[in-house]
């Protein structure tokens, strides 16, 4: 398809963007586990997501990712599905805009280093450091001098990191991480009526799945039914019945219970487990 592109070539384009995306799921991970929301566990490995545990997790509204660079977000937005399916967030908002996001920027050093060379000034230089202004370390990036306390420092002596202020009025809201390249904010409110509609999207998920295992068609139609162990499934069946409308607009069949099946070939039925709670689910011709 591409006889000039070595395959080598793409090989290094995935590992780029898998590592891109793994260093946004590790920050979002950082920030529910501070904030104990439960999440699945999860490895990337030879870039196949693979879900390890399964524990119901608490779906969460918006994740905010921030890059300068439109490649980077490029190759995370390639990869978006698996970063809203392990992070389990609704909505995921890229952007390269620093005004809109919040974007500062503050210096580091590493001490031991810049002590030698700044010997005695080394004190003045990192009582000051902590008051440059974001705007002056943004233009040491592309200067590649700043002074401080009238000490002139030069590129390398700073590492410059980037990261999301978050207005006081909206803390407890949002949380904010960063690797010090790319910055993530998530919305770390909990809405319980997203707990419904991750519910239905898993199962969606499960009868597509199914429904691609016994090879149907697009315009194969089948009707969905399920069976829960006695004394389960009640999350689940609200929210099957509180989305139905979107249910039957994506996979033309709303899942009912098995007990109002009457008649019809079984075409595939199978055990699934979704949110801890373990059920029957068939797919059924006529």
């Amino acid at each position: 398809m591409f006889p000039d592109v070595k395959e080598e070539y793409f090989d290094e384009v995935i590992e780029r963007q898998v590592k891109r995306m793994q260093a946004v799921i590790d920050l979002t991970r950082y920030i529910r586990e501070k904030n104990n929301l439960s999440l699945k566990v999860s490895f990337i490995h030879h870039h196949i997501v693979t879900i390890t545990n399964h524990r119901k997790q608490t779906p969460l509204r918006e994740l905010l990712i921030f890059h300068p660079e439109e490649q980077y977000i490029a190759d995370v937005k390639s990869l978006q599905r698996y970063v809203q399916s392990e992070l389990n967030v609704r909505d995921v908002v890229f952007t390269t805009d620093e005004a809109s996001s919040g974007i500062r920027y503050q210096a580091v050093a590493d001490w031991a280093i810049l002590g030698r060379k700044l010997r005695k000034d080394l004190g003045r230089v990192k009582n000051a450091l902590p008051k440059v202004s974001s705007e002056e370390v943004k233009a040491y990036i592309d200067s590649g001098k700043l002074t401080v306390d009238g000490i002139e420092l030069v590129k390398g002596d700073l590492t410059v990191q980037r990261y999301l202020e978050i207005p006081p009025a909206s803390e407890g809201q949002y949380a904010t991480h960063t690797d010090g390249d790319v910055v993530v904010r998530l919305d770390i409110q909990v809405h319980p009526e997203l707990m419904g509609e991750w519910l239905a999207r898993e199962v969606i998920n499960r009868v597509q799945k199914l429904r691609k295992k016994a090879g149907l068609q697009a315009t194969d139609d089948v009707n969905v039914y399920y069976r829960f162990e006695e004394g389960s499934g009640a999350e689940l069946q609200d929210a099957l019945n509180s989305h139905a409308e979107v249910i039957q607009k994506t996979i033309r069949s709303v899942p009912a219970d098995m007990n109002s099946r009457n008649g019809g070939d079984v075409v595939i039925e199978e055990e699934q487990e979704v949110a801890d709670v373990k059920f029957m689910l068939s797919l059924v011709r006529g």
